[in-house]
């Protein structure tokens, strides 16, 4: 090349158009030192006067994607010829195309000039992501919620170039309904999200596109999400998880809850749900045991629909009280056992049925794990003639005895247990059993054959079960058994209809 001591200074560029341009010295095609042609020789880019805009016009030109960096390394000697000032839009599809001047420089401002290197990428970087929660912001790319606290994700980047939009999908991305788009304010966008669910555990993808190639987001930022079961509310002192004095555990401490006028029955909705006991029935304050102990103060935003206490406000710690917050709510009795029958019938494991025998005696059993003295019970039963029945509870159990089993007494049977506690009434039922009627005869037929499996015999002997005790021969002399019987008998055993009977001879 042309030694810079022997020009002008305003020779000291070359002043043509590019001719063309290739990155060299760098470890891939699309990362090195940037050198442009011209009149026939490769000079190299001077970093003073490089811009983003170039840099994105240079990678396009390249057929490298996206300009990530470009930056200077080792300055230049004083010999050196540079390529020509490009004054790219950024919206040019070659270098070609972007206007160019020289360089116009003292030796002085030539020393200072270096080498430009540009890395280029097929697609835009990642942006970045963190997860905010309750307990503050999360950096890590698997984070962790607390179920019914609120939630919400950052994303955001850093780039010369103009976003169009931020994009957050949930799953694999392949659902247009979790996807979630919104333009940046100060390079971020903020995705918002009510109490966690089991629904928000997952893998959640960010990312980004520019406003001149958006048909190209950048390369995601992955998160993975997972929700964990809330135990930061208890209610303790009393026989029911479902009733007591509040403690609330925040930063592995658990303390009272201090009951201020900022506490309502909104917030002790929101206990409850959390709690899965229901709706609340009262919130009030009372007397803890025992000397002052410190507590927390709630400070509250809950409107009563949230799914966790401390989604919908934060705790401080607060002076010693011998007060706290009692809240009482609607599931405070333990459900009541199945119904359990006595009969002469017979379970159906999968499907809960019992049979039973027309004109049979039978009865049911309510029952309900010890939690509160007295009560009483109800035996619900739903069908063609729904009826209930009530008895006082007596050792926390009663029985409902029927005398014979009719078709009015065919249906579901459900236990509810009801008591007076806390100074209200509640009642709570427990799970149905089916019970189905059936034609019973106590009869069948002994053809004198020793079977291996379980099959009957169509044909041979009757034989009567008497006085529930044993199977005997119904004799010859018996008036109660003619061909309208062995129909209905032999409709019951489902062998089709008797074509005729032979009375077998009776035991001496």
């Amino acid at each position: 090349m042309t030694d810079i001591s022997s020009l002008k200074a305003e020779e000291k560029h070359v002043s043509r158009t590019p001719e063309g341009a290739r990155l060299v010295d760098g470890p891939e095609r699309c990362y090195g030192k940037l050198q442009l042609k011209s009149a026939g020789s490769w000079a190299s880019v001077c970093s003073v006067s490089f811009s983003s805009e170039a840099a994105l016009v240079a990678c396009r030109d390249l057929g490298c994607g996206f300009a990530d960096t470009f930056y200077e390394r080792g300055l230049g000697a004083q010999s050196q010829t540079w390529g020509p000032l490009l004054q790219c839009e950024g919206t040019e599809k070659h270098l070609v195309d972007c206007p160019s001047t020289m360089l116009n420089a003292t030796e002085t401002d030539l020393s200072e000039c270096g080498n430009t290197f540009l890395h280029c990428v097929e697609r835009p970087r990642q942006p970045f992501a963190t997860l905010y929660t309750s307990q503050g912001p999360v950096d890590d790319e698997n984070g962790e919620l607390l179920k019914g606290h609120r939630f919400a994700i950052s994303c955001s980047y850093a780039s010369p170039y103009n976003v169009s939009s931020i994009r957050l999908r949930s799953g694999d991305g392949s659902d247009p309904s979790s996807e979630q788009i919104k333009a940046p304010e100060q390079n971020e966008a903020i995705f918002l999200f009510p109490a966690a669910e089991n629904s928000h555990q997952g893998t959640y993808q960010c990312d980004y596109n520019f406003d001149f190639s958006q048909e190209i987001f950048s390369e995601p930022r992955v998160m993975h999400l997972t929700v964990k079961d809330l135990e930061d509310v208890r209610l303790v002192n009393m026989q029911s998880r479902c009733a007591g004095a509040l403690e609330v555990q925040h930063q592995e401490e658990w303390r009272a809850v201090s009951f201020l006028h900022s506490w309502s029955l909104r917030e002790a909705a929101v206990v409850c749900r959390q709690l899965g006991c229901g709706a609340p029935v009262s919130s009030s304050r009372v007397q803890l045991p025992g000397a002052a102990r410190p507590a927390w103060r709630f400070y509250s935003d809950c409107d009563g629909s949230e799914g966790a206490l401390m989604g919908c406000g934060s705790v401080r710690k607060w002076l010693s009280s011998s007060g706290s917050t009692q809240v009482v709510c609607s599931d405070i009795l333990l459900p009541p056992n199945r119904p359990v029958i006595s009969t002469r019938g017979y379970y159906d494991d999968q499907e809960r049925d019992v049979l039973l025998f027309k004109g049979h005696s039978f009865s049911l059993n309510c029952s309900v794990e010890p939690q509160y003295p007295g009560g009483s019970f109800s035996l619900m039963l739903t069908g063609s003639n729904p009826t209930s029945y009530t008895l006082p509870a007596v050792n926390h159990s009663a029985f409902f005895r029927f005398a014979a089993a009719e078709p009015a007494h065919q249906g579901n049977y459900s236990c509810v247990y009801h008591n007076y506690v806390f100074h209200q009434n509640f009642s709570a039922e427990g799970q149905s059993l089916s019970l189905i009627l059936q034609e019973d005869y106590d009869v069948m037929l002994d053809d004198g054959v020793l079977r291996d499996d379980d099959s009957e015999a169509c044909a041979g002997r009757l034989l009567v079960y008497q006085d529930q005790e044993e199977w005997r021969l119904l004799s010859t002399e018996s008036g109660v058994w003619d061909l309208k019987h062995a129909a209905l008998w032999s409709a019951q055993a489902t062998r089709g209809q008797q074509a005729g009977h032979e009375a077998g001879t009776a035991p001496p």
